[in-house]
């Protein structure tokens, strides 16, 4: 299955409802690759994927934690983030973890903070999710700001099933349950208000502009299963054929009349 909408109508509807981002170009491209995957079952999980982006990065496929802190948001650094940077991800500022007291760090002896579409953090995440998609993330992370790298760790995270209960991000939304949706992204609740609401904002906009169609692989396989079908039935026939001028017809096939 995908999900089959225009891309001009959803970015129209989303301004008309009062959203707004600085990466309109980054959010259109978000919207491309999903219309293409088939990993999107609903439109509820699309909905969550981007109101989690839109807290986590504000649609940017290439954005970095604390880039502000160095020039302009979602620019890239040329190098490496700035020494304010670098400081800020070695302390507890913000409430968040220190990233590199205990903490592995690449090979550069950097820590892996946060960046993409979902701002992937910490060592193991960059080599299970990179592993995930086929990207070696821990030797070279800046592989996170790849578009099609961004967007398939968000997808792939959402997926996963984890924790003590096994769920999914995404299984969490089919339940209804969005305080333990956003825990399983962020660890906790910050954000939980702002992302509940773009969530709603989504799924009206999808509700009104998209609808879930078969994929390819489906079409492929209604292909096959029509192409067996016809084949046993040509074959059937031909033996119909080949028993009854042989004159050796078994008496169930008598009665058939072709």
């Amino acid at each position: 299955m995908a999900l089959n909408y225009k891309i001009e109508n959803i970015l129209k509807d989303f301004y008309d409802s009062g959203g707004r981002t600085k990466f309109q170009q980054s959010l259109s491209k978000v919207l491309t690759f999903a219309k293409k995957d088939e990993r999107f079952k609903t439109i509820n999980h699309l909905a969550y994927l981007l109101a989690t982006a839109k807290e986590e990065s504000d649609y940017s496929l290439e954005r970095w934690e604390s880039d502000y802190v160095c020039g302009d948001a979602g620019v890239k650094y040329a190098d490496k983030p700035c020494q304010s940077a670098i400081n800020y991800y070695c302390s507890t500022q913000g409430e968040k973890q220190n990233y590199c007291v205990g903490q592995k760090m690449d090979k550069r002896g950097l820590p892996y903070f946060g960046r993409g579409l979902i701002q992937l953090t910490w060592y193991d995440n960059y080599k299970k999710y990179g592993d995930l998609i086929g990207v070696n993330l821990v030797d070279n992370p800046e592989k996170v700001f790849i578009p099609e790298n961004s967007y398939n760790i968000a997808v792939t995270y959402m997926n996963m099933k984890r924790g003590d209960l096994n769920k999914s991000t995404f299984d969490w939304v089919d339940e209804g349950n969005l305080t333990q949706a956003r825990r399983s992204v962020n660890g906790g609740t910050k954000g939980l208000d702002d992302v509940n609401k773009e969530y709603q904002r989504w799924v009206e906009i999808l509700k009104k502009n998209a609808n879930v169609v078969e994929g390819k692989s489906n079409v492929k396989k209604v292909i096959g299963i029509t192409i067996a079908v016809a084949t046993i039935g040509v074959t059937m026939t031909l033996v119909y054929f080949a028993l009854k001028r042989a004159n050796k017809l078994p008496n169930f096939m008598k009665k058939i009349k072709l």
